[in-house]
């Protein structure tokens, strides 16, 4: 894999972009932007993955493990703060701030990313219209206002209110369901020239600020947000607004960096429009179906696919292939039903009713299997559920065919539970390791040791163990990626099936 960054040249007409992403897919997401974007000076750090590249808004929206698009104004080093807090603020708004041609010059990009003004020339010139009539009545109203109203508590233009406590994806998702930042634009010419008249009411914007580490300490992001605010409202003439902004500025501080960027889209990447009812959180399953390493031809099934969401993804990206999903409730494969017909995809995706444990297929009739086992505040983890596992393990591992993938999706307690049973010692105390370093469970490794003083009411255990030996005699485990649900934390563990012991 790549360094954390790379020093390939970018063309000349290229641009600096950002995305945010879930703890844990950060590398799926750097790799995804190399792949189908070609991008250059790839740099991931936590939550958020940095490129380089020319292309259009198209080839951007493709990116399926990203969940909000930036056009980067500036990345920073973290702010060396004076002990006064009076002077921090003035520092912290001149960091930011930085040059006035550094905005002009993103903006600019951004419009011509976006074809605002070819998409919407009737808006332009109604929007042209409006200019005039309301620049005389900012002007009277600043006339007896002499500075902004950003004192009075709860009045804040800068959606401080808001942005305080939440990053901008959980901020933008209710504000619309238009895919643009804006549908009103003035022209060019007038946005970009901040000494325009005319420009002095219009470009109205919001900053959304998020604070934390030593920064959060001194000051809340609705002050550094006003004070940013504040300075772009002198510097570039522009109009704060929090109902109806036309730019959302978002600045993120912490003891790492100084990062700032305008998104693109008002709605987020991983909000899909294919998708009418949202199950699993899109970017991870698009994460697990990239795991799989599915080929065109393969079928691929989901055990207890629940709304679909891992087969929608998949059949989306990699659409030369048969998908195949089970569940045990009806409802859901109702709402599964409904999903797949709205993503057009009933060619692509069948669904049947059916018990994980007791699956209508063939021996090694499948090529891929990618599951999200049930967990989280809906599905309790319960000792049940364990004692279901080994049961679960052994009928997915009897359908997939040899060198076939199995990717699951497991909660931590899941997780660690599992990888105990890949950890049964031999009678010498050591681990069987194969060449490649990868753990093989061999029959022999997993024989357990007879224990003449263990009643027989242990013979469910044994069973089980039985069961476990069977199950990892077929399976290597080939990696195991920690990700982030949002308030749950999680770990997707791929396996490769072995023909021969």
């Amino acid at each position: 894999m790549p360094g954390p960054e790379e020093s390939a040249r970018p063309p000349s007409a290229a641009s600096r972009y950002f995305c945010t992403a879930s703890r844990g897919l950060e590398r799926f997401l750097a790799e995804e932007v190399r792949a189908k974007l070609g991008a250059c000076e790839v740099e991931q750090i936590s939550g958020k993955v940095f490129f380089t590249v020319e292309t259009d808004l198209k080839q951007l929206k493709s990116l399926k493990c990203a969940e909000r698009l930036f056009l980067l104004v500036e990345k920073l080093p973290p702010i060396q703060m004076p002990k006064h807090k009076g002077k921090g603020v003035h520092v912290v708004q001149s960091y930011v701030m930085g040059e006035p041609n550094k905005w002009l010059d993103v903006v600019s990009k951004w419009q011509s990313l976006l074809n605002l003004d070819k998409e919407h020339p009737n808006t332009l010139e109604a929007t042209e219209t409006v200019i005039k009539s309301s620049t005389q009545q900012e002007t009277s109203r600043r006339a007896k206002r002499p500075k902004l109203e950003l004192d009075k508590p709860h009045t804040t233009v800068f959606d401080a209110s808001v942005t305080g406590h939440h990053d901008l994806h959980s901020v933008s998702q209710g504000n619309t369901q238009n895919d643009v930042l804006m549908q009103k634009s003035p022209s060019p010419a007038k946005l970009l020239n901040p000494k325009s008249e005319d420009t002095v009411s219009y470009m109205p914007f919001r900053v959304s600020c998020r604070c934390s580490g030593k920064i959060a300490k001194m000051f809340t992001s609705q002050e550094v947000g006003r004070a940013i605010g504040i300075g772009l409202c002198k510097e570039m003439g522009w109009k704060a607004e929090l109902r109806n902004p036309m730019l959302e500025i978002y600045v993120h501080l912490n003891d790492v960096h100084c990062v700032v960027g305008i998104p693109v889209l008002r709605l987020p990447l991983a909000s899909r429009d294919y998708i009418k009812s949202a199950g699993l959180r899109s970017t991870v399953a698009w994460a697990m179906a990239y795991l799989a390493d599915i080929q065109a031809g393969s079928l691929v099934l989901d055990p207890m696919c629940g709304l679909g969401t891992i087969l929608l993804e998949a059949a989306k990206e990699w659409p030369n292939v048969y998908y195949h999903g089970i569940d045990n409730t009806a409802l859901q494969l109702q709402r599964a039903s409904v999903n797949v017909c709205f993503a057009k995809l009933e060619s692509n995706i069948d669904l049947t009713r059916a018990s994980v444990t007791e699956l209508p297929l063939l021996t090694e009739s499948i090529d891929v299997i990618i599951c999200d086992i049930p967990f989280g505040k809906k599905f309790k983890v319960t000792q049940d559920t364990k004692a279901m596992m080994p049961n679960i393990f052994k009928e997915m591992v009897r359908v997939l065919r040899g060198a076939g993938t199995l990717v699951l999706l497991l909660s931590q307690e899941l997780s660690q539970d599992i990888q105990q049973w890949q950890k049964p010692k031999s009678k010498k105390g050591k681990l069987a390791i194969q060449e490649d370093g990868n753990l093989l469970l061999t029959k022999q490794t997993l024989e357990p040791v007879e224990n003449h003083d263990v009643k027989d009411s242990a013979g469910t255990k044994d069973a089980q163990s039985e069961v476990k030996a069977k199950v990892w005699a077929s399976l290597i485990l080939k990696d195991v990626f920690p990700v982030s649900l949002g308030v749950t934390e999680a770990s997707i563990h791929r396996y490769k099936k072995i023909t021969a012991i």
